[in-house]
Order: structure tokens, then sequence, then C-alpha cells
């Protein structure tokens, strides 16, 4: 009867940036830029306060003129968020030559033009001063650039690859008269 041996071996290697589950999370958050837009619109900020008890309280408070009601607002963030979230930074715009992708390009163009023409459209039912029509895009599209420009080449999924890497392996040994022989492995 012959001895049959079995190793496991697992390896796990962390990004130095990034350590644990929280860094695809981090990475793909978009919360922070919708709640900056949805603030800009809004006129407000929020400020943190402690009482003399130590409890720490957030409120909004006013930082400056609404540029839209609140329907203006839900309208042009429910429109951004199609624009700015997890899904669409995943995708590609493959380049033309370093630095530069056409698609890209056009996609920045035609959102421009879409956000603008949507803006323009309802600006009256959402109260949007006619000086506050070019300042909402241009915040919005100050954002929205360097956003996509994520996409371009696929770096960032790529990118996940250095975040995170397990590799598990198997290998079942039978030790006959010739020593060791490999009989399967996994990897």
């Amino acid at each position: 009867m012959t001895e049959v041996e079995s190793s496991y071996n697992a390896t796990t290697s962390y990004n130095q940036n990034y350590v644990g589950s929280s860094a695809l999370h981090i990475r793909l958050d978009t919360s922070s830029l919708l709640e900056n837009i949805e603030f800009f619109l809004r006129g407000e900020k929020i400020v943190v306060d402690q009482d003399a008890a130590g409890k720490i309280t957030t409120k909004r408070v006013s930082a400056g003129t609404k540029k839209a009601n609140d329907l203006g607002v839900q309208s042009i963030l429910n429109y951004i968020s199609a624009i700015i979230n997890p899904h669409v930074v995943q995708g590609n715009f493959p380049s033309d030559s370093p630095g530069h992708s056409t698609m890209y390009e056009m996609y920045i163009e035609e959102v421009h033009m879409d956000l603008t023409t949507f803006i323009v459209n309802n600006c009256y039912d959402w109260e949007v001063r006619d000086n506050d029509i070019d300042v909402i895009i241009d915040f919005i599209m100050m954002m929205t650039i360097p956003f996509m420009t994520r996409l371009i080449d696929n770096k960032e999924r790529e990118s996940y690859e250095t975040t995170l890497k397990h590799v598990d392996s198997k290998t079942i040994t039978d030790g006959g008269k010739d020593g060791v022989r490999i009989l399967g492995s996994d990897g």
C-alpha cells in the first residue's frame, strides 16, 4: 500500500495602499461627489457641532442661495447619478494614443450637451435663475470630467487586480518507489 500525501497552500497579498475589503468600497463609492452636487444646488453645507455634554451633532446650514427648488435638485441628482456611479466607472474608453481617448471626448461632449438641454428645458419649473444655469452646468461638469477619466484604457478595473490577490493550490502526491510523484494540482 502506498502512502498518499496532500498539501494545501493559500496565498493572499494586499496592495500596500489598500488593505482590506473596504478598498473597493472607497474607490467605488460616489456618494460624496453626489452630496457635493446636492449641497451646491441646495445652497447648504454640513456643520459638525459638539455641545457642552460632548454630544456631537451635524446639521445643514445655509451656505449661499439655492440654485433650484426641491424638484429641480432631485431631478438633477437623478440625472447625474446615472453618470457618476460605481457601475459606470468600471467601463472602458479605449485610448487612441497615450493620454487621449476619442470615445471619452465624445462622451463628455454628449453629457455636457444633454445636461445643458435638460436644465434649460426645465429651468422655470425648477426655479433655476437664468444666471445660474451655466454655473450649475459648469459645477457638475468639473466633477464629471475627472471622474470619467478613470475609464480611459480600462485602468480602473485593472487596478483592482493589485488591490487584492488570492491564490489557492492543492497538490496530492503518491510516494512511489522512485520517490514523490505529483498526481494532481489545482491553481
